[in-house]
């Protein structure tokens, strides 16, 4: 009786274990995983140039479907780690990258997927499970200007396109690769950040450009600004906050000399203020001042308007002359078609006790010094003179 009593007792054990085991909930990891790694390689075989998709119709679908596979990594990942380390979550997919992301609460991420031909998501943890809550991939509810910059992380819109390889591209002209960074929350107490987005370029030095910034309302990321650039690579000033102040360091252009590709040539920050109820946009602030001055003198020169109200009388004949120097450089096609005095080779600028000095040394000119003073709070110049300086910093 005891023998057949303790048998009964151990298979009872046994089949309570058994039920057990079985109502484990089973790792939806290496499905996702085996499913990633065959989109990928069918993915790959559509890739132009490692940033762009050709246009097979079923290109951005398996691209979507990449995008898609990783952000539900991610979060299948978190939901079965005692961890919340996002990092180590990418690398158990994609092995040897940088992933770069962002704890927006304490239940929510916003990950850079970890590809050439970029994605952001966010994984949030909703009914206590982490989900894949939002990607640039979908339809993001802008308009006008603003909807077609954040188009360009469309996965239809990463399409090569038989563009040249120093096509700077912007507007809804993917793919991107995205950079995130922190922003002050609003008066909700809800979390803010930015994407800055490259576009995919194969060559040049002068790259184009996407900032846009980002509310989390706790269900999805709002668009709250997004604007178009071009920035230098290598360039020594990038996108940074300040306080309340979000800055983007851009590459313009001047009217009449130029710079080098990867050279910086006219630099601005366009400047955004983020207030407790959204976001306010300041425009543009000039980093090179004394150049947009020396530039506007010779735009006016060139085009017979009269510079007086900037310029001495001496100073202005001084510019005629270099006008005509410059002139002297290029057919007469050349000068309609872009009357320039050649590319910058260095520039400094030094204080004096009433005023500044702009050495400014170009390439179908030479170097000139130009004395520039402030009248009635505008900038004025008082001398323009050769020099046998380099005009390098």
């Amino acid at each position: 009786m005891i023998r057949w009593l303790v048998s009964n007792a151990l298979r009872g054990l046994l089949c309570l274990m058994f039920l057990r085991t079985a109502a484990w909930p089973q790792s939806n990891l290496p499905k996702i995983k085996s499913e990633h790694e065959a989109v990928t390689s069918q993915l790959q075989k559509h890739v132009v140039d490692e940033w762009w998709i050709d246009d097979a119709p079923e290109s951005p679908e398996l691209l979507e479907r990449q995008w898609s596979l990783e952000g539900n990594w991610v979060a299948a990942w978190l939901n079965e780690h005692s961890s919340e380390d996002v990092k180590a979550a990418v690398n158990d997919l994609v092995p040897g990258g940088k992933p770069e992301y962002l704890r927006l609460s304490s239940e929510a991420f916003v990950v850079v997927a970890p590809n050439e031909i970029g994605n952001v998501f966010v994984v949030a943890k909703m009914d206590g499970h982490y989900r894949l809550a939002w990607s640039t991939a979908q339809v993001q509810k802008a308009n006008g200007e603003q909807a077609e910059i954040l188009a360009a992380w469309r996965p239809e819109n990463a399409k090569h396109g038989r563009r040249g390889p120093y096509f700077a591209a912007s507007g809804r002209a993917g793919s991107l690769t995205g950079r995130l960074g922190e922003l002050p929350e609003d008066a909700k107490g809800r979390p803010r950040f930015y994407i800055d987005g490259t576009y995919a370029q194969s060559a040049g030095g002068t790259m184009g450009a996407q900032i846009s910034l980002w509310v989390w309302n706790g269900n999805s990321a709002e668009p709250l600004l997004a604007r178009a650039y071009y920035f230098t690579v290598d360039q020594a000033v990038g996108t940074r906050v300040e306080g309340d102040l979000l800055k983007v360091r851009e590459k313009k252009f001047f009217r009449t000399f130029s710079s080098c590709g990867a050279c910086e040539e006219r630099q601005t920050d366009w400047l955004a203020r983020l207030t407790p109820s959204g976001v306010e946009d300041l425009g543009e602030r000039s980093v090179v001042p004394e150049l947009d001055v020396v530039d506007e003198l010779f735009y006016r020169v060139i085009h017979g308007n009269s510079p007086a109200d900037m310029a001495a009388p001496a100073a202005s004949e001084a510019a005629e002359k270099i006008v005509r120097k410059g002139r002297g450089q290029r057919s007469q096609k050349q000068w309609e078609k872009f009357p320039s005095l050649g590319m910058i080779m260095g520039w400094t600028v030094e204080s004096e006790p009433n005023g500044k000095v702009l050495c400014l040394s170009l390439v179908d000119v030479g170097a000139h010094l130009f004395t520039l003073k402030s009248v009635e709070d505008k900038p004025f110049v008082s001398e323009v003179k050769e020099t046998n300086q380099t005009c390098e910093k």
